[in-house]
């Protein structure tokens, strides 16, 4: 596991206090993420960042790409912070900056399964420009792919919210539009989100809902439900029997492990990223959510009540995405809905999002044949199985 640490000696130091949100005490109520104030002049003042070079992240500079990434409205899912705790479960995070060491106007995270020149890469929602409307993020976009065939993988499933960075991604070389890695899938890419575009005030918010919330949320106030939340992993602990019964009752698979989820809080902390969420009723926890953000959107990663609670389902999010709300989110995603999770869900948003599929680059014709004819279809046989290992794992 990297450490994540800040090096007072690295020139990103300076770039990151000029970018980077205000610290705020655990448990504030922060002010919305300022956006990056360098511009793209800036950003291209060095012959370095012109040549369009990808570099590795050094590991005691991780910290501060969470906070580059923060303030730059990346997606969560390119942080250290989410990725990183994927390394006990046999998969390795490689972070890229591409540009100046001291100005990079783009990032990566890719998440690789393989070794030496069998190497598998997954991209979710990257890569990411640090500065909208970037010119130099195309060319940086080409440039990853170069790096990746000089590093020996085959290919790399890449999803993204922008179809033109998917486009850009595809005019690269050969691409497909298919997912050949049955593991580890972005679900918003088979079925849309369901997220919530609140307003300031609360009573606009609620006039978007279908208008059973309102009902639903007077009731359990008035049944006596209380409302908490909490950034430590020991909190998630003592309340992770809720989220397996539920999963045993509903028949669902939890798709990670718990020594993902309290590791990832941990490392998310210290930039107030993440809450745990409860629904109590008689001084009890019935019930949570475990909610994590990124600049301007709050993801509910998992949520779970007990069944004679779940009616308090609607009062457990109401109040879990206005404190999102007044952290700097605007933006609550529930998650995508398969099933009958889709009327839930659809009481706070009747419009779901759709999602690009995922775009696969092929950077080894020859060996990205031999998985996708004789290894793909046995790894897709292994998957519930190998689902149900990881789901297990306890570290």
């Amino acid at each position: 596991m990297a450490v994540l640490t800040q090096s007072t000696g690295s020139p990103l130091l300076a770039w990151r206090r000029t970018i980077s949100p205000k610290r705020f005490s655990r448990m504030s109520l922060a002010a919305p993420i300022p956006e990056i104030p360098a511009s793209p002049a800036q950003i291209r003042s060095t012959p370095a960042a012109e040549a369009g070079t990808w570099f590795e992240v050094r590991p005691q500079d991780l910290a501060m790409w969470n906070d580059v990434l923060l303030g730059a409205g990346a997606s969560l899912y390119q942080f250290p912070f989410w990725n990183e705790p994927y390394r006990p479960l046999w998969v390795t995070p490689h972070y890229l900056a591409w540009g100046t060491h001291d100005r990079p106007p783009a990032f990566v995270s890719i998440l690789t399964i393989g070794f030496a020149s069998w190497k598998i890469g997954l991209v979710f929602r990257g890569p990411a420009c640090l500065q909208p409307n970037e010119p130099s993020c195309a060319e940086a976009v080409a440039g990853l792919i170069a790096w990746a065939r000089a590093n020996g993988y085959i290919f790399i499933r890449f999803t993204h919210s922008d179809p033109q960075v998917l486009s850009q991604l595809a005019a690269s070389g050969h691409a497909e539009n298919l997912d050949v890695f049955p593991f580890f899938q972005d679900y918003a890419t088979l079925s849309p989100e369901y997220i919530v575009y609140q307003s300031p005030d609360e009573e606009a918010t609620l006039a978007s809902f279908d208008r059973e919330v309102r009902r639903k949320i007077r009731r359990a106030t008035e049944a006596g439900y209380e409302f908490r939340a909490q950034d430590s992993p020991e909190a998630l602990a003592a309340v992770w029997p809720i989220f397996q019964d539920c999963a045993r009752r509903k028949q669902f698979r939890l798709e990670r492990p718990l020594s993902f989820y309290l590791q990832t809080m941990r490392l998310a902390q210290p930039h107030n990223c993440v809450r745990l969420y409860s629904v109590l009723f008689e001084s009890r926890v019935v019930g949570s959510a475990l909610v994590f953000r990124d600049g301007a959107e709050a993801h509910c990663q998992l949520a779970a009540l007990e069944a004679q609670h779940r009616q308090a389902a609607v009062f457990l999010h109401w109040h879990a995405m206005r404190d999102m709300y007044r952290q700097g989110a605007s933006r609550y995603n529930l998650g995508s809905g398969p099933g009958s999770l889709a009327r839930f869900k659809r009481q706070f948003c009747q419009n779901p999002v759709h999602y690009p599929g995922p775009l696969t680059v092929v950077l080894n014709d020859g060996l990205f044949q031999i998985w996708r004819k004789a290894l793909f279809p046995v790894a897709r046989r292994l998957r519930p199985a190998l689902r149900r290992i990881v789901s297990r794992v306890k570290r």
